[in-house]
């Protein structure tokens, strides 16, 4: 039987390992969403968080819908043209992205928030 650390670094590992498999988009995409956490953000604000010009329409080339699909973020179409998009909090590997975020990523937590405060948050 596994001890609870090894269970925790076992959880860790995955996640290193599905965190590596993406591009470098879809880990800031991530990163970001697991700081704001539970907040849900439209693709402008988003870009913007990440540091992407929304004019370029970087998010809407598949990088959602492969991140949807993968279950690790859920999007929601408000309109035609707004999405609210926030990570899958009820996805395992997610979670654990989650806490570490929120544990230990205070200084990007308060940037982030500075941005959401600045621009519109679909909460």
């Amino acid at each position: 039987m596994m001890s609870m650390n090894e269970i925790k670094s076992e959880v860790i590992y995955n996640l290193v390992l599905a965190l590596s498999s993406y591009t470098e988009i879809k880990r800031k995409i991530l990163l970001c969403l697991a700081h704001i956490y539970p907040r849900a953000v439209s693709g402008t604000l988003l870009s913007m968080m990440i540091g992407y010009s929304g004019k370029a329409r970087t998010l809407y080339r598949g990088v959602l819908d492969h991140l949807e699909d993968d279950n690790a973020i859920l999007l929601d179409k408000l309109t035609p043209k707004l999405y609210s998009i926030r990570i899958n909090h009820n996805h395992t590997l997610m979670k654990v992205l989650i806490d570490l975020c929120q544990t230990h990523g205070k200084s990007l937590k308060e940037k982030y928030g500075l941005i959401t405060e600045k621009g519109e948050s679909l909460e």
